[in-house]
């Protein structure tokens, strides 16, 4: 069985075994996460154990990535982050406690750890309801401990309240056109007119804000955050128009308040409708910068050092498709191994790429992309014991491999 050593940050685990040979492989695994049945730190740590123990003498770096969605916390945490707990609240108000990354004076918040969709997954859908609350609760607990620069996960939330939800977290008042105060949620956004002061505003200010995203939608219009992402969180066709609506007005509330944008610039800002459109308030009112979570997990892991110093890269997601090639997570890591001039394989749950989309990716044949229905039998198997077949699976990537010559 192979020997685990840990790394320092930014490199993971290194699976190795005693025994060293001249013709050591050394490859990087670093997938993103098998959605609704393994992380991207356990595929990578299964992965990696167990190529070791195929591979006597050879070395397997484990970078486990992601979009800057759900699992970028647990990702952190895997290359070396701190884990720290704050008191929050969950989409629908109700008391929790969350986890942070945190390495020195950055704290990375990960929004659906706080007020995700997996809170309310079980209950009747409540899209007036939820908020982004939670957040606002944990950006200040970050300050509250020392962090300067604070990284959101944008991805998997449950509200879409246009960031009312950070905003009342973080101290400021929400008013109608009245001066009453508004809940921090869709129904909030739907009479909100003004917004108040912030009894934290020097310690805001006294830190940068970045968000991670993984999409480019504008907050309103067709492709912004109503229309594409409100009926996941359980809008009717009816009330996308009508959120579409109230977050175009809150887009002049916002811009009337901070000058930081024009209405247009800020109802189209690329980005601005992740997660229920929550950069309108974190952009326009607190000046979060906003940024691919793909690219700032990659900064922040120092994964071109570790592609540098691999012969080889396996990527990997539960599904391998057209999408995947639209700047996700591991078409990302595709890219950086490509121009380094690494081959690229791949893990996953399924695939429909082509022969020429695998090559866009690096991925020399079809071939080199190895799926857990393809060993499996049928996706349902495959589901039903994802950590079995993702074993064999990877037994036959490690066949594949060998029959390379690396």
């Amino acid at each position: 069985m192979g020997k685990l050593a840990r790394g320092p940050i930014g490199v993971g685990v290194i699976y190795a075994t005693q025994e060293r040979h001249n013709s050591d492989m050394r490859i990087l695994l670093a997938p993103n996460a098998f959605k609704g049945s393994l992380g991207a730190r356990e595929v990578a740590e299964l992965a990696g154990a167990q190529l070791a123990s195929q591979f006597p003498g050879s070395r397997f770096i484990t970078v486990p990535i992601a979009d800057g969605g759900d699992g970028t916390v647990e990702v952190l945490l895997a290359v070396g982050f701190l884990q720290v707990s704050a008191s929050t609240v969950d989409a629908l108000m109700r008391a929790n406690s969350s986890r942070m990354a945190v390495q020195g004076s950055t704290a990375v918040i990960e929004l659906a750890e706080i007020c995700g969709l997996a809170d309310v997954q079980d209950l009747a859908p409540r899209p007036w309801d939820t908020s982004s609350f939670g957040v606002g609760l944990a950006a200040q607990a970050a300050i509250a401990q020392g962090a300067k620069h604070l990284l959101i996960a944008l991805g998997g939330s449950a509200s879409i309240d246009g960031g009312l939800g950070l905003l009342a977290g973080l101290g400021y008042q929400l008013l109608d056109a009245n001066g009453d105060e508004v809940p921090p949620t869709a129904s909030g956004l739907m009479r909100v007119s003004s917004i108040g002061s912030s009894v934290n505003q020097d310690l805001i200010d006294g830190c940068s804000w970045t968000l991670l995203v993984d999409v480019d939608s504008p907050a309103t219009g067709p492709s912004g955050a109503a229309h594409v992402f409100g009926p996941q969180k359980g809008l009717s066709d009816a009330e996308c128009f009508q959120v579409d609506a109230a977050m175009s007005r809150w887009c002049r509330v916002v811009a009337q308040h901070s000058g930081r944008f024009t209405v247009g610039e800020l109802e189209q800002l690329p980005g601005a409708g992740a997660a229920g459109g929550f950069a309108v308030a974190a952009s326009g009112v607190i000046g979060a910068q906003i940024e691919s979570g793909a690219e700032a997990i990659a900064r922040l892991t120092d994964l071109s050092s570790a592609v540098d110093d691999a012969d080889a890269v396996v990527i990997g997601e539960g599904r391998l498709d057209e999408q995947t090639l639209a700047g996700k997570g591991p078409a990302f890591v595709a890219s950086i191994a490509k121009a380094a001039g690494k081959p690229v394989y791949a893990l996953a749950g399924s695939s429909t790429l082509t022969a020429k989309q695998c090559a866009l990716l690096g991925i020399r044949a079809e071939s080199d992309v190895v799926t857990l229905v393809e060993v499996a039998g049928s996706l349902e198997a495959a589901l039903g014991d994802p950590r079995t077949w993702l074993g064999k699976a990877v037994e036959v990537l490690g066949q594949r491999l060998q029959a390379s010559g690396l």
